[in-house]
């Protein structure tokens, strides 16, 4: 097996459903319009996955020669301290025609060297009258590659090389030692699996390298949006994407079938109400509390989930029905552990 062939036109395919998920679909034309600038206003998904400050961000574009390129996408972030935020979007592939890229970043020069506040006004008439004091980037990271250990041994062994997996904004990186923690921990203590899910999929990677080593059904799923997007993509750049099913979905609301393995890096417990990202802090428990409960009738009856999460959750376990063994504690940043759940017999 190897890693499939990535064209131009695949990488303007993934920006495409980038902003689709965004809650914008750019028509294939500009209808026959002029050539120049197409700017729109994007939802409150595109708020949330930037952050931004009053929930909404402004997508800017350039309509040439009939066909409109996505430019950048931008927002506000901070309350006190207002930052102006851009997401990058141009593509060095874009058309395939090397005078295509230099009128595009022409045009992105040109737009933001006039008055600020015009350009402001132009991308969102509110922010016009808002004082910025810096600017903050939240840009698409292309040409990421894994380099965790588990990952580039399985990588070499399975494709012959490590595939380059972009890590969307708002997507929590997949170069981290939880990943690394719960994929060594799982891939030591699982044989041969029929089927598996992953929880909070965030980036793909845990997907992805599951389907590549065990070659079975594997099930994804996240609440964010765009991660579930990179889990697509993830899968699709490492050759499993026929392997590989991810949806949006919180907890185990959505989940119909029963599993052998399970995989679940749980989002952070947290006593602070402030915290208001469901990617990172779970309040109070409540999300691992409902997993957990609900676990029983997803896994089979010697699946297994692998969670991380804190060192001890026996406040979270449901008083009968299973049973949890802790397999590794570490502290990379915030005291954690590796639990294997099972049934109880």
């Amino acid at each position: 097996m190897t890693i499939p062939a990535l064209n131009h036109v695949s990488q303007e395919q993934e920006l495409a459903l980038f902003l689709n998920a965004l809650g914008l679909t750019l028509p294939s034309t500009g209808n026959g319009g002029a050539d120049g600038y197409v700017t729109a206003p994007l939802g409150p998904a595109a708020g949330a996955a930037f952050e931004s400050r009053d929930n909404k961000a402004a997508f800017l574009g350039y309509r040439l020669a009939g066909k409109i390129y996505p430019l950048s996408i931008h927002f506000l972030c901070g309350q006190t301290k207002i930052l102006f935020g851009h997401s990058t979007l141009l593509l060095d592939s874009y058309g395939g025609d090397s005078a295509i890229l230099p009128a595009l970043r022409a045009a992105v020069e040109n737009f933001f060297s006039q008055n600020p506040d015009a350009t402001l006004r132009a991308l969102e008439p509110s922010w016009a009258d808002l004082p910025l004091h810096g600017q903050i980037d939240k840009r698409i990271l292309w040409h990421q590659e894994p380099a965790l250990n588990v990952a580039i041994e399985l990588f070499k062994k399975t494709l012959g090389a490590v595939p380059i997996i972009p890590l969307l904004p708002s997507v929590y990186s997949y170069n981290n030692p939880y990943v690394e923690a719960l994929l060594e921990v799982g891939f030591s203590r699982l044989s041969r699996p029929e089927n598996i899910l992953v929880l909070g999929s965030g980036a793909g990677l845990d997907a992805a390298l599951n389907a590549l080593r065990y070659r079975v059904p594997v099930h994804a799923t996240d609440i964010n949006p765009l991660a579930v997007l990179n889990t697509q993509i993830a899968a699709r750049r490492c050759g499993v994407e026929a392997l590989v099913r991810a949806w949006v979905c919180d907890g185990v609301v959505d989940i119909q079938e029963k599993y052998d393995a399970v995989f679940f890096e749980a989002p952070l417990v947290t006593a602070i109400a402030s915290q208001t990202d469901a990617n990172r802090f779970d309040h109070y428990g409540q999300l691992l509390r409902r997993v957990l409960a609900d676990l029983p009738a997803h896994l089979n009856p010697n699946g297994r989930m692998y969670l991380m999460s804190l060192p001890d959750i026996s406040p979270f376990m449901p008083g009968r029905g299973l049973t949890a063994a802790s397999l590794r504690v570490f502290s990379p940043k915030t005291p954690v552990a590796i639990h294997e759940i099972s049934l109880e017999k």
